[in-house]
């Protein structure tokens, strides 16, 4: 994935634009770790910010599931941690239930939010150095490190596992949620018994260019006429074929209940290029992603 390189004519390179800043949350971070673009592909107009984690992994992640024990919002909860960060971006993430819950296995810096696992095969680890991993379930392979130990939990067929796990996370501060695992190791993973709701789309992707270069992308289509297994289908053959990129794992993040979504430029002024419908202030749980 060579970014711009690889760009037809239909691509319209994003530069910063004189928005205005906002306190707190508005950072500056280095330009050559951030790219944003809009593309024509396969008849569909894609919006997609590429975040190279390599060298030095100065781009890292941040989630936020719930609101804490002293009564914190997740939207107070991240105003006050982003007011020493340089954020890039914060988008909304899994699924919730009426009472905003995040639905399935939750778990928010070691602390136990939901033990109730979800159908879905998408488990998603956030660690505290601001790493992530994605494990399909539907394999029953989940491995951490667990001090220098790869330790496999089978968290699907063992209550035992279950909890173990659990405390493994509260150990070792890690954050956790469920998810749709839409691709996995370059494959779909999602099939013909998904919803067939129709909806803008986007996705969380991790995976390595030609070079060998980790990156994490945000990939949105702002169409709203495709279900989830279109949209996936259409980003994978987008992610893999235009981009160059070998996908490790593909995410979805809800753009329905809590559709809530904003980017900076690297300047520290907000980009509109990808913009949730919802403020950050009703978000029931968000992702961010911060240059350190």
């Amino acid at each position: 994935m060579k970014l711009l390189s690889y760009f037809s004519l239909s691509v319209i390179a994003l530069t910063a634009s004189s928005m205005t800043l906002l306190p707190g949350d508005a950072k500056r971070y280095d330009c050559a770790y951030v790219e944003t673009i809009n593309v024509s592909y396969e008849q569909e107009r894609y919006q997609v910010i590429s975040m190279k984690r390599q060298p030095g992994n100065h781009v890292k992640a941040k989630y936020f599931a719930a609101p804490d024990a002293l009564g914190g919002s997740v939207y107070n909860r991240y105003m006050r941690w982003s007011t020493n960060k340089n954020v890039i971006l914060a988008s909304s993430g899994t699924y919730m239930d009426k009472y905003r819950t995040p639905v399935g296995l939750t778990i928010d810096n070691g602390t136990l939010v939901n033990q109730n696992l979800a159908d879905w095969d998408g488990l998603v680890i956030i660690y505290a150095t601001g790493g992530i991993a994605v494990t399909n379930l539907k394999n029953d392979d989940l491995t951490v490190d667990d001090g220098g130990v790869a330790t496999k939990y089978r968290i699907r067929n063992s209550s035992y596992d279950l909890q173990s796990f659990i405390e493994w996370a509260a150990n070792n501060r890690a954050t956790v949620f469920q998810t749709h695992l839409l691709a996995y190791k370059n494959k779909l993973t999602i099939f013909s018994g998904s919803s067939p709701n129709t909806a803008e789309r986007r996705f969380l992707a991790v995976g390595k260019n030609e070079e060998g270069e980790l990156y994490h992308v945000i990939v949105q289509c702002p169409s709203s006429g495709l279900t989830l297994m279109a949209g996936a289908q259409k980003a994978l053959r987008f992610l893999n074929n235009f981009q160059n990129m070998d996908v490790t794992f593909m995410i979805n993040l809800d753009t329905g209940a809590q559709d809530v979504f904003k980017l900076y430029n690297c300047s520290g002024t907000e980009n509109p290029m990808i913009k949730g419908k919802l403020s950050l202030p009703e978000a029931a749980n968000l992702l961010a992603y911060y240059y350190e």
